[in-house]
């Protein structure tokens, strides 16, 4: 009876997850990206109780293995899930300075994006990688400050 009250979280990540696979389809031609699911995950982390998030971000990094990827199972789940520690730690060690959430924010970056950063070796694809995360990270300052107001 315990593992119902995860369902509505488990559907409105997996939302989150089909929505930025939905607009990265749309944003192909233009080599950007936009990580919509990397600023829930972070965003998730940054609550006061990140722990009730873990088995539907696990098994939503079930569901992308399944049906999204050609990798081995449970690749995505660790990345999912290892974002969501860094972000619970971070927040405990009460981030504030814009410098701190850049860094914090970067690394999870990279976690996310470990597979396809080595991927291609073009100039063209790292400016799209950069431009993406920094329109990513502009996102995830804009939604936190809104969230704490």
């Amino acid at each position: 009876m315990k593992y119902f009250r995860f369902i509505p979280y488990l559907f409105l990540i997996l939302f989150f997850q089909i929505v930025q696979l939905s607009l990265n389809v749309l944003f192909m031609s233009f080599e950007f990206n936009l990580f919509l699911f990397l600023i829930v995950l972070v965003l998730l982390g940054t609550l006061s109780n990140p722990e009730k998030f873990l088995l539907p971000v696990f098994l939503t990094g079930i569901f992308y293995d399944i049906f999204f990827s050609t990798f081995n199972l449970g690749i995505y789940s660790t990345k999912y899930i290892l974002i969501l520690l860094i972000m619970s730690y971070a927040t405990e060690l009460d981030y504030k300075n814009i410098y701190q959430k850049f860094f914090i924010f970067s690394t999870c970056f990279i976690i996310y994006n470990f597979i396809n950063l080595f991927e291609f070796k073009t100039t063209f694809f790292t400016m799209g990688i950069l431009i993406s995360f920094l329109t990513s990270f502009l996102i995830f300052i804009s939604i936190e400050k809104f969230i704490k107001r």
